[in-house]
C-alpha cells in the first residue's frame, strides 16, 4: 500500500492550522458602562434658620441616585431628593410648619477619582396659619444638605443627609 494521497492533504491541514494560529482574533469591545441606581430613606432631624424664626425639622428624606457613566470614566449623576412625612416646629413660637417638596439635580462626577457630590434641595415651608391673618405665601428654603459618594465608574457609595449647611 502506498500513502501518497494522504500526504498532500495532511500538509494542507497543517498549513491551515498554522495560519489559524497566526491570524489575530478580532478585538472585542470593552463592555459598555452600566448605569447604577440606588434609593435610600434617611431620617432628618435638626434646626435651621427659617425666614421668621428657627425651625426644628423632623421627618424623612427619600434620596434616589442614578449614575450614567461615560465609556472613558466619569459621567453624570442624577439626584432626586424629596421630603416625606416632614414637619417643623417654630422656635420659640411653637407653631407648626409644613415642609414639602422634591428637587432633581444633575451633576458631573470625575473620571479620575471618587467624587463627593453635595446638593441642597429647595423645599417649600408653609407658615403656621394664625387666624384671622390672611393666607401667608409659602417660603422656599434649603434646610437639608445631601451628600453622595460616586466612584469614577459610577458606583454609588455613601448617601447621607443632614439638616443645615454643608460642613466646611
Amino acid at each position: 500500500m502506498r500513502r501518497t494521497a494522504p500526504r498532500p492533504a495532511g500538509k494542507i491541514c497543517l498549513l491551515t492550522a498554522a495560519l489559524g494560529l497566526t491570524v489575530p482574533a478580532p478585538a472585542t469591545a470593552a463592555p459598555a458602562p452600566v448605569p447604577q441606581a440606588r434609593s435610600v430613606t434617611l431620617p432628618v432631624d435638626g434646626t435651621f434658620a427659617g425666614p421668621r424664626e428657627k425651625v426644628r425639622l423632623a421627618g424623612t428624606l427619600v434620596v434616589t441616585v442614578v449614575t450614567a457613566p461615560d465609556a472613558a470614566g466619569g459621567g453624570t449623576a442624577r439626584i432626586v431628593s424629596g421630603l416625606d412625612d416632614a414637619e417643623g416646629t417654630g422656635e420659640p413660637s411653637g407653631g407648626t410648619y409644613g415642609l414639602a417638596g422634591t428637587q432633581r439635580d444633575s451633576l458631573p462626577f470625575s473620571a479620575a477619582a471618587t467624587t463627593t457630590l453635595t446638593v441642597r434641595p429647595a423645599l417649600v415651608l408653609t407658615s403656621p396659619a394664625v387666624p384671622p391673618a390672611p393666607a401667608v405665601k409659602p417660603d422656599r428654603v434649603r434646610p437639608v444638605t445631601v451628600s453622595v459618594t460616586v466612584t469614577s465608574d459610577g458606583v454609588i457609595g455613601a448617601v447621607t443627609a443632614a439638616v443645615g449647611p454643608p460642613a466646611s
